[in-house]
């Protein structure tokens, strides 16, 4: 019997969600655990096996640390259509691309280490790979709600876990990374509503709980993947075969990038309509559409443009919601991470790092020999005051490049005809850039110092206290 098997575990985590951020805890814990004190750890999948929806993901500098820190680097290279260099790489290609003769470049991000495309498929797998075998995966597992058990007699403290297809489960902490619908954050909110806030107010008209309610960007976007070869068939130099590209336009615009070894290329496009930011969807979040939709939206745009088009396959358009300002993302045992916490737009593609960024934090605070599970509660509020802030500026980081990429920013070229349009878009292109330096300046490595003094502060006070008395 091996030594993490013949230990009593220090405590139950319970994690529900398998996706990015899920996997990614699970394998945090499993490298960060003590070995004579073991984390019991279960994952719960809502659909029938761990899988993934959307296609591309880039793969940027901030988010490789965390793999370099988990020793996945290697791994993902592989997946990789551009495994990163050290050096400066390219990051996108902007192109005002709007018009059907003229379209051009206006500005060239170069990055340190570019960026790394892939299939999202090929990340989870990764991650899934190296989930440790003590992880326990229930697939066909939808949270439906919880509840807080705590017996002043006793003492015992569990939280019950209700799924819908009827079953239960207890654990002793519960990590909702269940997705922008998160079924846990709601729950959380629900409860922290009737103990804090006025009874004759509900949640959803409440200034400080509605934040947990997903709100409608006001942006659609479909997507699909293009077959690479088709591509070539059509315009064998396209440079979408070879960039990560992002085509401008007013309230539109369109990214591409190669995935999966370069087979395929990731399409995306943006359609905003900005007053109707924090308004209600009416329709499916997600549903197939006809190509002739994605045809009508990008007429008269540039050949590059419409020589994608000629090759798409089975579009689907997504209306994208964000969770903006959530002014908590723990409460006592129960933490939240990932797209529950900060669902943002795409902008940035910033989504998938940052809820690794959360899963290793938080997975290391558990994992750490001085969290115990008397100490859980102050150890979920460190990772609250490191991750929730930072998450926050990126959310707004996002959508301000998204602002400028379709011309709605304001103080910026917005899209229409002037004598010097290029000397304002080269301006935009700066500021573009601008907004992807928080990949490189602002280190990974600085908010796991800051976790990991916390923790140690902690624990440094309270015994202060004890000696005091």
């Amino acid at each position: 019997m091996s030594t993490a098997a013949s230990c009593k575990p220090k405590f139950r985590v319970a994690i529900c969600g398998g996706g990015v951020a899920g996997l990614a805890l699970a394998v945090v814990l499993g490298r960060h655990e003590q070995k004579d004190s073991p984390i019991e750890v279960t994952l719960y999948e809502a659909r029938p096996e761990i899988s993934t929806f959307g296609a591309g993901i880039t793969v940027w500098q901030r988010t490789w640390r965390v793999m370099e820190l988990l020793g996945l680097d290697a791994e993902l290279a592989a997946a990789s259509v551009r495994p990163p260099s050290k050096g400066l790489g390219p990051g996108f290609v902007y192109r005002r691309g709007d018009k059907s003769e003229g379209g051009y470049t206006y500005h060239r991000v170069m990055l340190p280490y570019g960026s790394s495309s892939m299939h999202r498929a090929d990340l989870v797998g990764v991650l899934l790979r190296n989930v440790p075998s003590s992880c326990t995966i229930q697939t066909s597992k939808r949270l439906l709600r919880y509840t807080d058990f705590s017996d002043a007699d006793s003492g015992a403290k569990y939280i019950t876990l209700y799924f819908t297809d009827g079953s239960t489960a207890e654990t002793d902490i519960l990590i909702g990374a269940d997705g922008i619908k998160s079924a846990a954050r709601a729950c959380m909110y629900e409860l922290a509503h009737r103990r804090d806030c006025a009874p004759t107010i509900d949640r959803l008209s409440c200034a400080r709980c509605s934040a947990a309610t997903p709100k409608w960007t006001g942006m659609v976007v479909y997507r699909c993947l293009i077959p690479t070869a088709k591509l070539k068939e059509v315009n064998p130099e396209h440079q979408a075969l070879r960039y990560t590209l992002c085509y401008s336009g007013k309230s539109k615009h369109v990214v591409s990038y190669p995935v999966s070894h370069g087979s395929f290329i990731t399409f995306i496009g943006f359609k905003t309509r900005p007053e109707a930011e924090g308004t209600t969807y009416e329709g499916k979040w997600v549903q197939s559409v006809p190509k002739q939709e994605l045809l009508d939206l990008l007429t008269d745009w540039e050949r590059e443009v419409q020589e994608m088009l000629e090759c798409v396959e089975d579009p689907s358009r997504w209306a994208i919601h964000m969770i903006a300002d959530l002014p908590f993302s723990v409460s006592g045992r129960v933490a939240l991470l990932g797209d529950a916490v900060h669902a943002m737009e795409t902008h940035l593609g910033a989504g998938a790092g940052q809820s690794i960024e959360d899963a290793y934090i938080l997975g290391r605070l558990l994992a750490h020999p001085l969290c115990t599970l008397s100490r859980v509660p102050e150890v979920l509020r460190i990772y609250q005051s490191v991750r929730l802030p930072f998450a926050k500026t990126v959310l707004g980081r996002a959508k301000r490049t998204g602002r400028m990429c379709e011309f709605n920013c304001p103080g910026m070229y917005d899209g229409s005809e002037a004598a010097d349009e290029k000397e304002q878009l080269d301006e935009l292109g700066k500021a573009l850039y601008g907004q992807w330096q928080w990949q490189w300046r602002e280190r990974f490595d600085d908010q796991w110092e800051v976790a990991e003094w916390a923790i140690e502060q902690f624990m440094y006070m309270n015994e202060a206290k004890a000696q005091a008395r």
